[in-house]
């Protein structure tokens, strides 16, 4: 009955406020809903067509693509570009409107920050609750909010208290943590979701994998959503195995909002928000789109961000659209940023998921465990274990057939693997590709 009532006094607020969110939110699912209809696709041309002619009139960066053709006559640009020409971005039509500050941490080595409107903001509240409610989650409910909580982001007691949030700090998220956390999924009965750091999720399920404990899934558990980081298919499958619940993955980022998630009828390739975002897959060294079935760049144009528009906007990330049965575009997977892309020894990119491989058979030994290509032939691969490693030479050998018989492969036991300001942990790292 409080989840009720939460849920109700929500969007009694909302409707208070004019039902800005509930208005976002039936665009949303009406788009969503079959993307590639007519009506969807009218409204997500409206969308665009108002977005690029706002931008071309108010912003002194985008005023010289005032006669535009497409989309694809505006440049792709990327956080260095905002950042050197940041008042250029800016609305004139916002100078005096309130704007919501948003920030990232600085995971790709640029701290980066931008401005919001008030539709915008609303409009990433519906993504929100649409996807969320995609997920088997609902307004009000218990949310398990696996993060790294600090003083830019933790919400009060009484917040949290009134959004049904519990904050868990995963900054050092050690056995006992791990166990406490499981002890109060168990303990509370009510209906609630998971939603954390793939990270995160990945380190309990190598708690319980090393603990060997008996493992009743927790009671009214929903769905567990991984965020911020890939959630490999070691962690999702494991962790389907200790929960019996549907395991998903969300593409988000702080500067837009929810791209695309995996969802209770698509639990394996990514509904592509479309009512929100105009996605292109552009080709890793020009601004060529890739064709459908490649990888490439996910460049993005941000359709509600009026404040300041940002129109083909190179995330940084590595993706692969797909069709489904419906017509519909998916991403098939999101791999990570461009910037952390490894080689063979020939210079062939490898998919870091060939690395993610090498390491599955072996994750009871590790706590944490790092790929990174130093140079064209040479590689390090830290590892902090928890017991005994006695493969090193099998590993070494594995890495090998997929990187080249002439590899050079070095392996480091470290106590810890630091995590990024944001949290983080990168498995995967090129420290040649970013120096050359």
């Amino acid at each position: 009955m409080l989840n009720v009532f939460r849920n109700r006094v929500f969007w009694l607020l909302d409707f208070i406020k004019g039902s800005p969110v509930n208005r976002h939110l039936q665009d949303i699912e009406s788009i969503l809903r079959n993307p590639v209809s007519k009506n969807a696709l009218e409204k997500r041309n409206f969308h665009l067509v108002n977005l690029l002619n706002h931008a071309t009139k108010t912003t002194p960066f985008y005023q010289p693509y005032f006669n535009y053709n497409s989309l694809q006559d505006f440049p792709v640009i990327q956080k260095p570009i905002i950042q050197n020409n940041f008042g250029s971005f800016k609305s004139s039509e916002f100078e005096d409107q309130p704007s919501f500050k948003v920030a990232t941490s600085g995971s790709t080595g640029i701290p980066f920050f931008l401005f919001q409107d008030k539709n915008k903001k609303a409009r990433n509240t519906a993504d929100v609750i649409c996807f969320s409610q995609l997920s088997n989650y609902n307004v009000g409910s218990r949310l398990y909010n696996l993060e790294v909580w600090r003083k830019h982001n933790k919400k009060s007691s009484f917040k949290s208290y009134l959004q049904n949030i519990v904050q868990i700090d995963i900054t050092r998220l050690d056995n006992e943590k791990c166990n406490n956390f499981l002890n109060q999924l168990h303990k509370n009965k009510r209906t609630k979701t998971i939603l954390g750091f793939a990270s995160a999720l990945e380190t309990i399920c190598q708690y319980l994998q090393s603990t060997k404990r008996t493992f009743e899934p927790p009671p009214k558990l929903t769905s567990i959503i991984a965020n911020a980081e890939h959630l490999n298919s070691y962690t999702k499958s494991h962790l389907y195995s200790y929960f019996k619940v549907p395991i998903l993955s969300r593409y988000s980022n702080e500067e837009l909002g929810i791209i695309a998630q995996q969802t209770i009828e698509s639990q394996n390739e990514y509904v592509i928000n479309h009512a929100s975002y105009f996605i292109e897959i552009l080709d890793l060294n020009k601004d060529e789109a890739v064709e459908l079935g490649n990888s490439g760049r996910i460049v993005i144009t941000d359709l509600f961000n009026y404040c300041m528009p940002l129109i083909r906007y190179d995330t940084g990330d590595i993706g692969k659209l797909v069709l489904d049965q419906s017509g519909v575009t998916k991403l098939k997977y999101i791999e990570g940023r461009k910037m952390d892309l490894i080689s063979d020894t020939k210079g062939e990119i490898i998919s870091s998921f060939v690395v993610y491989t090498k390491f599955y058979k072996y994750y009871k030994y590790f706590k944490q465990f790092q790929f990174i290509q130093e140079t064209q032939n040479k590689y390090t691969v830290k590892l902090n274990l928890h017991e005994d490693f006695p493969f090193e030479e099998e590993l070494i050998a594995e890495i090998k057939q997929d990187f080249g018989n002439d590899a050079e492969v070095r392996i480091v036991y470290v106590n810890e693997i630091p995590a990024l300001s944001s949290g983080k942990r990168k498995k995967v790292l090129n420290n040649f590709l970013n120096c050359v």
